[in-house]
């Protein structure tokens, strides 16, 4: 663990211009607010966290945020995010079905039906879980979006 430096857990505190660079606290250069909640840190191969690129202290300072906007994502960046998305609604597939057939089976009027519906609707609700993350890409798809397409234009 030493030879890792795992088990250092000294904190460091940076200014805000030398982000990325890893560090527990960043502080703004110009006033010396804590501006640590603003930074995202990209983990992994995944699609980077969407938002605004750039965001501004209380005293008027920009910083790059580590965020980037769904129109400035590449093909590559667009496939996984959506992949995301594909993989969420294939596992709440089966949920819905047992959704499906527990109105089928109340509309008709048919006691069995909406009986295995139900049993069925219990086991499958785990799979709903999955669909959060999807959830989660489309709304955050939306608002960048949003701000890119719809906000920028206002602004004008």
């Amino acid at each position: 663990m030493q030879l890792l430096g795992l088990d250092d857990v000294s904190l460091s505190s940076l200014p805000a211009t030398r982000f990325p660079e890893r560090a527990s606290a960043y502080f703004c250069d110009k006033c010396g607010e804590d501006i640590t909640g603003r930074f995202y840190v990209r983990h992994g191969h995944g699609s980077p966290p969407l938002g605004p690129p750039a965001f501004y202290c209380v005293c008027g300072e920009r910083y790059l945020s580590g965020t980037r906007e769904w129109d400035h994502l590449g093909s590559n960046e667009r496939r996984i995010s959506l992949g995301t998305l594909g993989i969420s609604a294939l596992f709440a597939v089966p949920f819905l079905a047992s959704l499906t057939t527990v109105a089928l089976g109340v509309r008709e009027g048919n006691r069995a039906l909406t009986i295995v519906g139900s049993v069925l609707a219990v086991i499958t609700a785990p799979f709903l879980v999955s669909f959060v993350p999807g959830f989660l890409v489309v709304q955050n798809i939306a608002a960048s979006i949003f701000r890119t397409r719809i906000l920028s234009r206002l602004e004008r």
